[in-house]
């Protein structure tokens, strides 16, 4: 990483640095919370199919959003060792989008995430015999959900 400090003050080169770091660091995090995301709402996709239940549309939009965060935090980890404040704009207006994402999901989720098995268990699964993994799907989507929250 190669930031241009010769022309810059001293406190002011520092605050670059740590700005990058700090950009490094949020993005690791970031993508070490929304993998998990991604495997949980396949785990749900595959269960509902293999089911013959309908998927819930929720579920398609939290394996979307993951899997576009995780090719957003890919492709944003290679301007953060060049330079450019159009780069930052960019990073700070989908930040903002993504946001907006994760607070969407974590509201349509809200009552799978937290309310109890049984309810789930009757709102997907009613019409069914009882299957092998309808208990853990539940277990799936109230980790997803909490993965969710930590990921806002």
């Amino acid at each position: 990483m190669y930031i241009k400090t010769r022309s810059m003050e001293i406190i002011q080169a520092i605050d670059e640095a740590f700005l990058r770091m700090s950009l490094l660091g949020l993005r690791i995090l970031q993508s070490v919370i929304t993998i998990p995301i991604i495997g949980f709402a396949a785990a749900i996709l595959d269960d509902f199919s293999n089911a013959s239940i309908h998927i819930p549309g929720k579920a398609t939009a939290a394996e979307a959003v993951a899997c576009v965060c995780i090719v957003y935090v890919a492709l944003s980890f290679l301007p953060i060792f060049f330079e450019g404040a159009l780069f930052f704009t960019t990073c700070m207006i989908l930040d903002a989008l993504f946001l907006a994402g994760w607070i969407t999901l974590t509201a349509v989720w809200d009552s799978d995430g937290t309310g109890s098995c049984v309810a789930f268990n009757q709102k997907y699964f009613n019409i069914h015999p009882p299957l092998s993994y309808d208990r853990t799907d539940c277990r799936v989507v109230k980790a997803m959900y909490a993965f969710m929250i930590i990921n806002l």
